[in-house]
């Protein structure tokens, strides 16, 4: 067994260049890897940096905290509420302590394409991180620790589980009883440091006199199998191998052998050894419904392979009666280190950390960016629900000759189950709002090939849905990890795991229940649900839709890989007549003027 160590390790490390090559070379030929996309400040006069400060836990062991405090507040002994963040990236990979490449950024900066203007923080912060320079200027005390088993800290190394839930809520309410806070803590961060908050919200409740105030989740998933190990029940290869290697493992103070004791291997390896939704993948799905702290969650419609539907997932189910959704189609970091993004997190905080009365009082929930392309934001205003109550669903059907809104013929469309796809498009004759959720409802078989003479028992499908100009080229946008031309919107399927979840889903969210598979026989023809990834994108008339339903991915996300080998013979979309076959498009009323 020992000997195959080293087999593995390199099989592995091929996978995250495999998975990450797309990224690393645009890196390099563009000049990015020297030229970090960002900007740094010089850390504050007035900040206070004081490392290492040590969170006893129950357990007995202590996790480590550095902690950014005002000097002339310190001075007057005047205690300040908290903004506090949790990951395992090693609180010290910051400029301002020499640990970053070159004395620049964090790494992720010299190949995360980012957005323009590119983000400004200072250099006392790390990798998605809340920026004391900011934040103690705000006048708060800004908390950044480091989970168990990461960096310094003591304790036992997991990814993304209840335990590191109830070890962040436990140091969140030490900090609370500190005489430097006011009692009052409210938690920020993107990504690992969104998903830290909300299992560290469902360990208490705003009714106990937590010290738990608020929360602002900056894009994070809420379920850890359906948004990004098995999405649609399609195995996720390159992701989890990329940030294993690049980001997790080095951040470890403890060996591999002990990770894999406590978390029962390495997150490349988690699918593997737990193929469907069991309760190793419930303990790292987020029970929403025990939230009920205000909350302001980003829902970007620019993380589809990550981020985007845990946010909204999050959004939907918590139990807050003050709740606020921010969604936008930007960069994920330009966003969040943005000044106006800056400004309305910080007059959220004031609302519910000191009381302060302003625009928080009164903001309708949901702040709705639509996006005519990359570049171009059509509108940006203020919802009072989402999806929109007001709402058309239009019945698109698929045909041979493309989507109608009437039924068309019974048909049926072959292509090859490797490389084989099929288009349906659709030309908008009026302007157009699509805001909200995409369901596509198909009839497919599996059937044997000239090449696979045996017929299959499961198909899986990749669904995309693109912008086509008025001349029918490509418009795209911004996606996940910075990728430049994305689609409007994008699902996943493996046929035999096809059950919905009725407990989770709603009219228009279909959630995969994952833990069934129901193979396909010979000649049958089954109905499935894909729910694509929310979207607010503006189509002129003259302008179309068009959706794909492949083998493969055609517009794949570099380091998103998924693991599409068992996809033969030849899939059959079944349309028209007993077959309906069709695409729910939300339409939104749009205003006259």
């Amino acid at each position: 067994m020992t000997g195959c160590f080293p087999c593995a390790a390199v099989n592995e490390l091929l996978k995250t260049i495999r998975a990450a090559w797309p990224m690393l070379s645009r890196a390099i030929r563009s000049g990015q890897v020297l030229s970090p996309q960002c900007q740094l400040e010089t850390a504050g006069p007035d900040v206070q940096c004081d490392y290492d400060v040590a969170v006893p836990m129950k357990e007995g062991y202590s996790l480590t905290a550095n902690v950014f405090r005002s000097r002339a507040r310190m001075q007057a002994s005047s205690p300040d509420p908290v903004i506090m963040c949790a990951h395992i990236y090693d609180n010290h990979i910051t400029p301002a302590l020499k640990r970053t490449p070159l004395g620049g950024p964090p790494q992720q900066y010299r190949l995360i394409p980012q957005g323009v203007p590119y983000p400004t923080f200072s250099e006392l912060t790390s990798w998605e991180s809340p920026d004391p320079n900011f934040w103690v200027s705000a006048g708060y005390t800004l908390v950044n620790l480091n989970l168990p088993g990461y960096a310094n800290s003591g304790g036992a190394a997991r990814i993304i589980s209840t335990k590191q839930g109830r070890d962040y809520r436990e140091a969140i309410e030490w900090v609370g009883q500190q005489d430097w806070c006011t009692g009052s803590v409210g938690l920020l961060g993107v990504s690992y440091l969104a998903i830290s908050q909300y299992f560290a919200a469902v360990e208490g409740s705003a009714k106990e006199g937590s010290a738990l105030k608020c929360m602002v989740p900056w894009e994070g998933l809420t379920d850890m199998y359906r948004d990004v190990a098995c999405p649609g029940g399609v195995n996720g290869t390159g992701f989890l191998n990329f940030w294993w290697n690049t980001e997790v493992k080095e951040a470890l103070n403890q060996s591999v052998a002990e990770f894999i004791a406590n978390e029962g291997g390495i997150p490349p390896e988690l699918i593997s050894k737990h193929p469907l939704m069991d309760q190793y993948w419930a303990d790292k799905a987020v029970e929403l419904e025990r939230i009920d702290i205000p909350m302001l969650v980003c829902g970007s419609f620019s993380d589809h392979e990550l981020h985007t539907r845990g946010s909204h997932r999050a959004f939907s189910r918590v139990s807050s009666e003050k709740k606020w959704l921010y969604t936008h189609r930007g960069g994920k970091w330009s966003e969040f280190y943005s000044p106006s993004v800056q400004e309305l997190v910080r007059d959220f905080m004031d609302h519910f950390l000191k009381g302060q009365s302003n625009r928080f009082e009164s903001l309708p929930p949901v702040r709705l960016e639509i996006r005519s392309s990359r570049e171009e934001v059509r509108d940006v205003r203020w919802e009072h629900e989402w999806p929109l109550a007001r709402t058309d669903y239009k019945l698109l059907h698929l045909s041979e000759q493309g989507l109608a809104p009437e039924a068309p013929a019974e048909s049926e469309h072959c292509y090859d189950g490797q490389h084989g796809r099929a288009e349906f498009k659709y030309t908008f004759t009026q302007d157009t709002e699509v805001s909200g959720f995409m369901n596509l409802r198909l009839w497919v078989e599996a059937r044997p090939s000239s090449t696979h003479p045996a017929c299959p028992d499961d198909i899986i499908l990749c669904v995309v849905v693109d912008k086509l100009d008025s001349d029918g080229q490509q418009v795209r946008f911004n996606g996940t990890v910075g990728i430049q031309d994305d689609v409007v919107s994008r699902g996943y399927l493996r046929v035999s795991r096809r059950e919905i979840d009725a407990s989770i889903s709603t009219d228009w969210w279909k959630e995969p229940k994952g833990s069934v598979v129901q193979p396909l026989e010979s000649g049958q023809v089954v109905p499935i649900e894909i729910t694509l990834c929310p979207t607010a994108t503006f189509f002129c008339a003259g302008e179309g839709m068009r959706l794909v339903v492949s083998s493969f991915e055609t517009c794949p996300s570099p380091i998103f890989t998924k693991d599409l080998t068992s996809n033969n013979g030849l899939h059959v979309l079944h349309m028209g007549g007993r077959f309906d076959s069709t695409l729910s498009v939300p339409v939104i009323p749009i205003k006259e003027a």
